[in-house]
């Protein structure tokens, strides 16, 4: 999945001072603004809580696949990020503005489609970013084969992913647009995560002919699946 924050290896350049100045500005405008009282009394603090608590956990899941197994490898994510890099790549656009640009009509989409959707995306988007960089010591301190780690790295990611969804949270990006278009269609948003990653891995394989991107197909395909069991847990007791 998108994912949001995989600094420690993306291009110095991603630092851009107005891109992060600016996202700092907006996030602390929202989180103090009153509509995010309104969607707490709306909600009620008890749903509030569990999905404070479901998008912490994820976050730490994912912060734990990105660090300890993807990173030292320098492997590649699906999401914004990684079509943010393929554009790097190939015509040298800064990533930090690509995603930011990427990410921009997506929260506007979920914004115009359900106000709670946008302000979960935000809380993900946040908490995920922190866990990340709270997470980095982590680096490194396992030493595995590439597929394996890719895999542990997709298993990881699923898994935080998927309970991000199932509270109706997400890190936003690919995520929040497969959560969205999910409700249209009524279908698995873990299945619609998994057909876009593959697609921006499998683009990237051709496109750049990296041999690291082809271990990056395991991350994603794995992190689907994961993404795809645990969204439809609750389908799977009512059959049983």
């Amino acid at each position: 999945m998108q994912h949001i924050c995989i600094l420690k290896q993306l291009p110095l350049h991603i630092f851009n001072p107005f891109i992060m100045v600016s996202e700092a500005v907006f996030v602390l405008k929202l989180c103090l603004s009153s509509y995010t009282y309104k969607e707490i009394h709306r909600q009620g603090w008890d749903s509030m809580y569990k999905k404070l608590i479901a998008i912490g956990i994820g976050s730490v899941f994912i912060s734990i696949g990105i660090n300890v197994f993807i990173l030292p490898l320098q492997l590649v994510t699906g999401g914004i990020t990684g079509i943010s890099l393929i554009l790097n790549y190939l015509l040298g656009y800064k990533v930090g503005v690509m995603i930011f640009c990427l990410n921009f009509p997506i929260y506007l989409l979920a914004l115009g489609f359900n106000r709670s959707y946008f302000l979960n995306a935000i809380y993900g988007m946040v908490l995920s970013a922190v866990m990340i960089d709270l997470l980095f010591p982590l680096h490194g301190i396992f030493h595995l084969p590439i597929i394996l780690s890719a895999c542990l790295g997709g298993v990881f990611n699923g898994i935080g992913t998927g309970i991000m969804l199932r509270q109706h949270a997400s890190q936003g990006g690919v995520d929040l647009f497969s959560l969205i278009l999910a409700k249209w269609l009524s279908l698995n948003p873990g299945i619609i995560i998994l057909v876009i990653d593959a697609s921006i891995i499998i683009s990237g394989i051709l496109l750049l002919q990296n041999d690291t991107a082809i271990y990056s197909l395991f991350i994603v395909v794995c992190s689907g699946i994961v993404t795809s069991l645990i969204t439809s847990f609750k389908r799977i007791i009512v059959y049983v």
